[in-house]
């Protein structure tokens, strides 16, 4: 596909040095003998460690992934006026303030207002170390008037401005943050290896294929604190510099600082080990960004930078996709704790989700990384599926170093619950990557410096439905889009199954640039029971495809014909890394589904659905405290349920809150199709005596029952047993006159009878 690149090039000579961004040129104050200011304008004392602290707690109760590094003192200083001016033989005029901030590891700072004339040139220096920030020119001029500075390490530092001979009261510089930054140097030096041990640098080997990707990934100074986001492909046909990052890592991003390509160099990256990882460039700097959209539900905000990113820095920009599929792998690519990039790695499944109480089904639940993890300075990083393509961007979660497995988790905001957001312009994303309504369910990144096609279909997306899948008549979906420039107007899809691609669907119909369609394949039912594969490849007849590696598409799933889908609903209010479920086939061998423990801030009500065989099982719920769901007066905490059902809604099995303490199992045993009715125990069986009673009911059996329940005809529970015996008397004297149901569950099968109560 032709793009058109949008990008403002000026040219300005400021110290004879071309300058584009910051980092380039020099101070005078570094060139000349000139005689630098005494003067500093002293921030108020910071405690380091406090902070520090503070920080600490901070992140452990909000559990999102904001790295806090510096104490924001907010000021209004008008640069040019409280400045140090002196007269340059030249005639040009150097204007130099002075900052201290006392202890501090680093100092930088945020402009809310900056408009720098043609010519003039803004340094930020280090005294000490005779390091500096700049230059920055009137090429930094940008809509929102505001500028952030990157970090120097120092406790002291001098802005710098120079301004030539006749350029004077052109300018505006206001001062309106100054951040001391208070981690310690180990840390803060850059942040090199501040990340911890089981971090893997993005060129180590896990990164191998995933380069477009990593070169889209940015850190982000804004202001004390370090967040993660990424650049984002449109539907227009127009490279436009958009940024995707969270919500809560800020919504003012005029005097934030985008970091690009900051990365150890392949060959020489530390691997999830104890080594050191090697410093990478840290100069392809962009300066701010104007907000397009920001929503905290889904914790987005898409902004556009001030300046394009150079090409030359080989940056992408992603792909996305606003479907509401599960991806079947997760990768993430971050700079954890402000460090250099890293990749990590899921390979199982992302869940639906909500973060810390949110909205249901707003996020993707990273269920556990395989391969590293996320950590504060993640937040706002993208989510990658297996196609790789961006699903979402992080807002927190419990994973780290060293975390249990129940706690190697995150949550990522939906890039499909994004893309409508608030129904508005400023609160979705729709508006912006698809601003002429193409309807694109997805579409591939740009590599700017890239050449692109002009004839090029591809396929996407295989998945077969999971009821169909439990039947055994399974129904394949694909989805076939357009990322060339010239229309799709037919095209041939051969699939197949377990390595053959024998079939054939025929498309024919129109499909313009980025546009997609699902397409439904016939029914196939020769499959039997087992692991199977699908495959499927895109022909484009139209003309010759300019691009093979995106036409084919394959899935793997388990067959279970004639199955059941069974349904579970828990809800935990109080203490769910203590409960765990699990379905067997009989009380102790094979596992059929399971699910827990679970996490404290689990979604409720937990809903889980498994395909089963038609025969007898177990359902049992653990509890490893041994009060089952019973709930606490404080604080506050209601007592939990489980409700069990079967394809047709039929209830299977349910525990009401009156019955939530049952200990340290739940035992239910259930039976799916015809053999139900072949296990149902015979009436002779069993003895239950007498009947009708008002004192005493007696039940014989000629092997261990393993559970009796009394329910009356409104369903409620009147009485349970569930430890296994041959026999047992039960007190009746209670119970209401009336009709009861009595059920009978053992290994050998299940009866029910009726008992009366006078």
């Amino acid at each position: 596909m032709k793009y058109l690149y949008v990008s403002i090039i000026l040219f300005l000579m400021c110290n004879s040095t071309l300058a584009q961004v910051s980092n380039l040129g020099g101070p005078i104050l570094f060139k000349e003998k000139l005689v630098k200011t005494k003067s500093f304008f002293q921030t108020p004392a910071v405690d380091n460690l406090g902070e520090i602290e503070v920080e600490k707690e901070r992140s452990l109760l909000s559990k999102d992934k904001i790295f806090h590094f510096g104490k924001e003192h907010t000021v209004s200083i008008d640069v040019f006026a409280a400045a140090e001016k002196t007269i340059l033989p030249n005639g040009n005029l150097l204007y130099q303030f002075g900052i201290e901030c006392k202890n501090a590891v680093s100092i930088n700072l945020m402009f809310d207002k900056f408009e720098l004339a043609q010519g003039v040139c803004l340094y930020f220096v280090d005294m000490e170390h005779k390091k500096f920030d700049g230059a920055y020119t009137s090429l930094n001029n940008n809509a929102s008037k505001m500028l952030g500075t990157e970090l120097i390490y120092t406790q002291k530092g001098i802005i710098e401005v120079l301004v030539p001979q006749g350029k004077e009261g052109l300018s505006t510089l206001h001062l309106g943050t100054i951040i001391h930054g208070y981690r310690n140097l180990n840390e803060m030096v850059k942040s090199l290896n501040s990340s911890g041990s089981c971090e893997i640098d993005v060129n180590c080997p896990l990164g191998a294929g995933w380069q477009n990707q990593r070169n889209s990934v940015a850190m982000m100074i804004n202001g004390g604190a370090f967040c993660t986001g990424s650049l984002v492909n449109n539907t227009s046909g127009t490279i436009i510099p958009y940024f995707l990052s969270a919500n809560h890592c800020g919504t003012t991003p005029g005097s934030w600082v985008f970091r690009f390509r900051w990365e150890s160099p392949e060959g020489s990256a530390d691997c999830a080990t104890t080594a050191p990882s090697i410093d990478g460039p840290t100069t392809m700097n962009i300066n701010g960004a104007t907000l397009c959209a920001a929503n905290a539900t889904s914790d987005f905000t898409l902004s556009l930078l001030n300046t394009a990113p150079d090409p030359a820095w080989g940056i992408y920009y992603n792909g996305w996709d606003r479907t509401d599929i599960p991806a079947t792998q997760c990768t993430g690519i971050h700079h954890p704790a402000g460090d250099i990039k890293k990749i990590s790695r899921d390979d199982s499944q992302a869940l639906s989700s909500e973060f810390g109480g949110g909205t249901s089904n707003s996020h993707w639940r990273v269920p556990s990384w395989d391969q590293g993890v996320t950590e504060g300075g993640s937040s706002g990083s993208p989510l990658f599926n297996q196609n790789h393509r961006t699903i979402g961007q992080l807002h927190g979660g419990a994973s780290s170093c060293g975390a249990i497995a129940a706690n190697m988790n995150d949550d990522y905001g939906k890039f499909f619950y994004s893309w409508t957001g608030g129904a508005t312009n400023s609160t979705r994303l729709s508006n912006w990557l698809d601003p002429s309504n193409i309807g694109s369910m997805f579409i591939d990144g740009v590599d700017p410096a890239a050449s692109t096609f002009v004839v090029d279909g591809a396929v996407s997306n295989s998945r077969i439905n999971f009821e169909t899948v439990c039947g055994g008549n399974l129904t394949p979906q694909i989805d076939i889009y357009n990322s060339g420039s010239s229309p799709i107007t037919s095209a041939t899809i051969n699939y197949g199954f377990d390595g053959l691609t024998n079939l054939t669907y025929n498309y024919v119909g129109t499909l313009n640039a980025f546009e997609t369609q699902t397409i439904i394949l016939p029914v196939e039912s020769s499959l039997i029971n087992g692991n199977h594969s699908f495959k499927a490849i895109f022909v484009n007849t139209t003309a010759t495809d300019e691009n093979p590696l995106n036409d084919t598409t394959t899935a793997i799933f388990t067959t279970i014909v004639g199955g059941e889908i069974i349904s579970l609903e828990l809800t935990i209010n109080c203490y769910a890394n203590e409960n765990s479920w699990e379905i067997t086939d009989t009380l102790s061998t094979i596992v059929f589904a399971s699910g827990g423990s679970y996490d404290d801030t689990t979604p409720i009500p937990i809903i889980d659905s498994v395909c089963l065989e038609k025969k007898c099982y177990y359902f049992k719920l653990h509890d490893s405290y041994g009060d089952g769901l019973e709930g606490t007066t404080i604080p506050v905490c209601a007592n939990g349920e489980f409700s069990l059902y079967r394809s047709n809604g039929d209830l299977i099995s349910q525990l009401l809150p009156i019955d939530a303490n049952f200990g340290n199992l739940s035992l239910t045993k259930f039976c799916l199709g015809n053999i139900g009715i072949d296990e149902k125990i015979a009436d002779n069986e069993i003895q239950m005596f007498p009947n009708p009673s008002s004192t005493n009911l007696t039940i014989l059996s000629g092997f261990k029952m393993d559970k009796i329940e009394i329910k009356n005809l409104t369903g409620q529970k009147v009485f349970e047993n569930k430890t296994a015996i041959d026999s047992i008397s039960i007190d009746i004297s209670s119970f209401s006159k009336g009709m009861y149901l009595v059920g009978i569950y053992s290994e050998k099968g299940f009866a029910v009878k009726q008992l009366i109560v006078q």
